[in-house]
């Protein structure tokens, strides 16, 4: 019997790796050295479910990320922004842009909307959020703020919110509390990022408006900057992912992405077993991401770990991918990536994990398997350990995907 769908003690992984493939690409553009790149990017959203509506999504989104382009914008209107099928925010228009100029190189995104309302529980009117995260001489700043034209709690008007302090706490009877003006800054040894959210609605009674316990971002906006670096560093792990046709069955399961890299620490996200309904039972996975950028050098290091993956009667061993990039102040650049699966069974028959990129093995009546799936682009490069295209389901699982690259 398959174990019980949730999440369990992460399974070891033992990889006894019956192939083990890697490639690289070494990518150079000269002698001369390279001048640093700025990184940019940022978002602007409407609104968005931050706890308890999985398919409530950002809405009326503006955004771009890891771009050395200092033109870049974005810039998006929709006339209301709904949450559980309730009107929230109206008139809505979102921006996002970088820019390059005499106060310096960064990113501003910015929010408003006419108005926000929660039934007759709150009425926020002529609302505006923006944000700022700068870098001028050699310094890295940010800026954040949001105003307010009118604010009612209930039927009464409160004039002392119109401009109000950061992260300011309010009681909502009816609904709960919100926090009107959250933002804040977080600067790293990479650059610096920064938030600023026009309010947030905290469900903490039942209404008819937002479910109890949910909680709603309001004008949500991000804005970040890095340090001047010889590259950006991009790319992804996941340890597995569903879909059929072209809608997703299961989404990534311990994804990492970076735009930054990690300050040279490694960082782990592991989940226990679970079950994607009707499709695979996966073991234990975990992904580890690793890198940094700078004036002489930025690289990235992505791996994927999966302790095994059963479809039907098919049972796949333990699985690994790894993807590294790397690109050197002298222009020198470079891309690699690997995987290995342990074993593949149906039933007590084994079958041999073919070797080489993009291999493929056909089980008749069962699935076909491409192994060590790898793409690349100029300085990045993408492996799937392995595919599975199920037949009877007309699903595709991929398993121990690693993604590295560079951007300059």
């Amino acid at each position: 019997m398959r174990p019980r769908i949730g999440y369990k003690k992460l399974a070891a992984v033992g990889v006894a790796a019956v192939v083990g493939v890697a490639s690289t690409i070494a990518l150079t553009s000269g002698s001369a050295s390279a001048s640093p790149v700025f990184g940019y990017s940022g978002y602007s959203y409407g609104t968005d479910v931050e706890t308890g509506l999985a398919n409530s999504g950002p809405q009326v989104v503006s955004k771009f990320g890891c771009t050395t382009d200092a033109t870049k914008a974005d810039k998006n209107d929709l006339a209301t922004a709904n949450v559980n099928q309730q009107a929230i925010a109206r008139t809505v228009k979102t921006d996002t842009h970088a820019f390059n100029d005499k106060s310096g190189t960064g990113v501003t995104s910015t929010a408003t909307a006419a108005d926000v309302k929660v039934g007759n529980l709150l009425t926020l009117t002529g609302v505006k959020t923006t944000t700022t995260a700068r870098y001028s001489k050699g310094q890295l700043s940010y800026t954040g703020d949001t105003s307010f034209a009118g604010v009612k709690i209930g039927n009464i008007a409160v004039p002392s919110l119109l401009k109000p302090g950061p992260n300011t706490k309010v009681a909502v009877p009816g609904l709960g509390y919100i926090v009107l003006n959250r933002v804040g800054g977080v600067k790293t040894a990479s650059g610096i990022y920064s938030y600023a959210q026009a309010v947030v609605l905290h469900a903490t009674v039942k209404n008819q408006f937002i479910p109890q316990g949910v909680d709603v971002a309001v004008l949500k906006t991000r804005a970040e900057i890095s340090k001047p670096a010889t590259a950006l560093v991009i790319g992804s792990a996941y340890g597995t992912q569903a879909k059929a046709d072209k809608l997703v069955v299961s989404g990534p399961t311990s994804l990492q992405t970076t735009c930054q890299g990690t300050e040279g620490k490694t960082v782990k996200v592991a989940v226990g077993e679970l079950n994607i309904p009707k499709v695979a039972y996966v073991g234990g996975v975990y992904t580890t991401k690793k890198g940094a950028i700078g004036e002489d050098k930025s690289y990235i290091d992505f791996t994927s770990h999966v302790a095994g993956v059963k479809v039907g009667n098919l049972s796949i061993g333990a699985i690994e991918s790894a993807a590294s990039a790397w690109k050197t102040k002298d222009g020198k650049a470079g891309v690699s990536s690997s995987s290995s699966i342990a074993s593949i069974k149906v039933g007590n028959k084994t079958y041999p994990v073919k070797t080489g990129e993009n291999a493929t093995l056909d089980i008749p009546g069962v699935a076909k398997l491409t192994f060590n799936q790898v793409m690349r682009q100029k300085r990045y490069i993408e492996v799937n350990a392995l595919v599975i295209d199920v037949y009877s389901l007309n699903t595709k699982v991929i398993v121990g995907h690693s993604a590295a690259g560079v951007v300059s």
